[in-house]
């Protein structure tokens, strides 16, 4: 038999195909490279939404059509390679899609070939309902009567007072109330969240009633449903209809309240300072990096180390592993240092010389402070293992101008301080001003003033971002003079958040958004937000854009927490709860209000004042 002879024809054909970039021979290995004269890729569908449940899954095909320099056009599906943008909605293989069970969320589909790309969006939205666990005997048409006649009396809509709209917040926060006043008659309730790729409703009773309305807690199912859906992703509306048992007009909230979750986990330990009803104090601890969900804040050290004596203001270094903290109040300045991991004294306590206000150096080998209780005004310095003072820094502070407040920046070269103006006590002082050193080596320079004293106003509790690239502090108003209550830098109604660039001149930038109150707080002001302390790892916010930053600040205030009542001050009037908001630190360069929202860390004691959360970068086990 003859084998076949191949024309001259036909190769011409292969070899013109070739040129033009149609050479369809390649295999899986080649798919992604160079397609010669490939100018555009199209991607089909375009735009797309699926729909799933909890237990169901998104899966779609895409098609890739390449237009070439010579203008045909043709499909060039199997020889691009395909991905998504956010690989937590789901992954390509080849050209198919396949998301994740019971996980919705949107996603950029990409193919690409050598330099040139195409893309399509796709929304994979969660539709689920399910029934409030801690609210008992739902009718099972629940869903039925909430879907009735819409009610024509505005009292029949309930009103939602917490979380405040426009909060930013960690998946892995785990719980985020939602506080609503049910409306005149309202019996049975429905709370939605909603945006294009989340449709979760909730049927509910006023399972925990307080203050005239009503709070829902999400489960842990509701939130994940919510929380990883949303990651990194656009506002999640919540809102709430109401009705009674039999589903005579169903009123619905005006409006809804918007929330947004960052892309990242937020990690650490945080160590706060608690003040109880009988004035019994403690300090705090919550791990945001645990394994298994903390749902409270453990107690880590009280008055046992001390003799009784109130332990407040402390101090972690940045790896977890020490703790110091003042005993005793202003005008002592006795230190316990503490070895965090044995929870025992470093060194006998108040062995050590003294210190009201301090802060470690990121390696953890010394601490600065001040201490009001000698003759030396300047920032001091202290050995991080014995506690040994080993020197100061000359120009810092004199008798009638001492440092109080320092904060060591994450990059170790520079300390923030406060230069008291009207002097008091370092706790309770008057016409403060931002100050900060820089070091060169070993050498620290001379004081720079950042935000000068001004009669009439305080400054103080400046903390360094993350990044070491700007600060934020507090400022409270005075009403007559230069010092008092409502202006001595310790917990004053008035006190207020700024952000600003560590240079002379620098203008001051609000954090509106994280100063501003919510619903029940109505216009006012004066919120006393205060101690503000920053998470120490810088994140990402939004899904797809690695470029993207967040920081997270805590801070103390006295403001509305929806329907809740705030906790008894140990010196009388509204004690303080721990506040946390987003902030962009892009936003500083840009001189706009970097902050967002803020909402209530939700595993303190809402029944006890709490205060000065500081941060480390892990929470150190004990040692067994």
């Amino acid at each position: 038999m003859m084998p076949t002879r191949l024309s001259a024809r036909p190769l011409m054909a292969v070899a013109l195909l070739a040129a033009l970039g149609c050479d369809h021979t390649a295999g899986p290995g080649d798919r992604g490279k160079p397609i010669s004269g490939l100018t555009k890729i199209e991607v089909s569908p375009a735009l797309q939404t699926i729909d799933i449940t909890p237990t169901t899954q998104a899966r779609a095909l895409y098609t890739a059509r390449g237009t070439f320099a010579d203008g045909h056009s043709e499909e060039v599906t199997d020889r691009v390679a395909w991905s998504t943008t956010v690989a937590q909605v789901g992954a390509m293989k080849d050209n198919a899609f396949e998301g994740f069970i019971g996980r919705g969320g949107v996603t950029g589909i990409a193919a690409t070939a050598g330099s040139v790309s195409g893309s399509a969006t796709l929304y994979v939205r969660l539709s689920a309902t399910a029934n409030d666990p801690a609210s008992m005997n739902l009718p099972a048409d629940a869903a039925t009567k909430l879907a009735g006649p819409a009610a024509t009396d505005a009292a029949k809509r309930p009103q939602l007072v917490y979380p405040n709209s426009g909060a930013l917040v960690p998946p892995n926060l785990g719980r985020l109330e939602v506080h609503f006043r049910p409306g005149t008659g309202n019996t049975l309730f429905e709370i939605a969240f909603s945006n294009k790729v989340t449709d979760v409703r909730v049927y509910a009773r006023c399972a925990l009633p307080m203050n005239g309305g009503c709070i829902y807690q999400p489960d842990m199912t509701t939130w994940a449903w919510i929380a990883e859906t949303n990651r990194g992703g656009e506002a999640l509306a919540i809102s709430v209809k109401g009705t009674d048992d039999a589903g005579t007009a169903v009123g619905a909230s005006q409006g809804s309240v918007a929330i947004s979750f960052a892309q990242d986990d937020i990690e650490g330990g945080l160590y706060y300072w608690r003040i109880g009803k009988s004035g019994d104090t403690a300090i705090m601890r919550y791990d945001f990096g645990a394994a298994t969900a903390q749902t409270q804040a453990e107690k880590f050290v009280g008055t046992e180390m001390t003799g009784g004596t109130c332990v407040g203001c402390h101090a972690l270094s940045r790896d977890g592993t020490k703790l110091v903290a003042e005993a005793g109040g202003q005008n002592d300045g006795r230190l316990l240092l503490l070895d965090v991991a044995a929870r025992r004294p470093m060194v006998p306590f108040a062995s050590t010389p003294k210190a009201i206000f301090t802060a470690w150096a990121p390696d953890g080998t010394q601490y600065v402070g001040s201490d009001e209780t000698g003759s030396d005004w300047n920032l001091r310095f202290y050995d991080g293992t014995t506690g040994a003072y080993t020197g100061h820094v000359d120009g810092t502070g004199t008798k009638d101008n001492p440092t109080s407040h320092p904060d060591w920046s994450a990059d170790g070269n520079s300390i923030a301080y406060v230069k008291v103006g009207r002097a008091n006590t370092l706790q309770m002082f008057g016409k403060g001003a931002i100050m900060a050193i820089s070091r060169t080596g070993a050498a620290w320079g001379a004081p720079v003033e950042i935000v000068p004293a001004k009669s009439g106003w305080n400054h103080y509790y400046p903390a360094w971002s993350p990044d070491s690239q700007f600060l934020v502090y507090d400022e409270s108003k005075c009403n007559s003079g230069d010092f008092g209550d409502e202006c001595d830098a310790d917990t004053n109604p008035t006190a207020t958040l700024y952000a600003v660039k560590p240079q002379a001149g620098a203008p001051p930038i609000a954090l509106a958004r994280a100063n501003a109150g919510g619903v029940l707080d109505g216009n006012s002001t004066a919120l006393t937000n205060s101690y503000p302390k920053w998470s120490p790892f810088v994140f990402q916010r939004v899904a797809g854009e690695a470029s993207s930053r967040l920081m997270w600040i805590t801070f103390a205030s006295k403001r509305k927490f929806g329907l809740r009542a705030l906790p008894q001050s140990d010196r009388g009037g509204d004690g303080t709860l721990l506040w946390m908001a987003a902030i962009d630190p892009d936003k500083v360069n840009d001189g706009t209000d970097p902050s967002f929202t803020a909402f209530v860390l939700p595993f303190q004691d809402y029944a006890t004042s709490n205060h000065i959360a500081q941060w480390t970068t892990k929470i150190v086990p004990p040692i067994n």
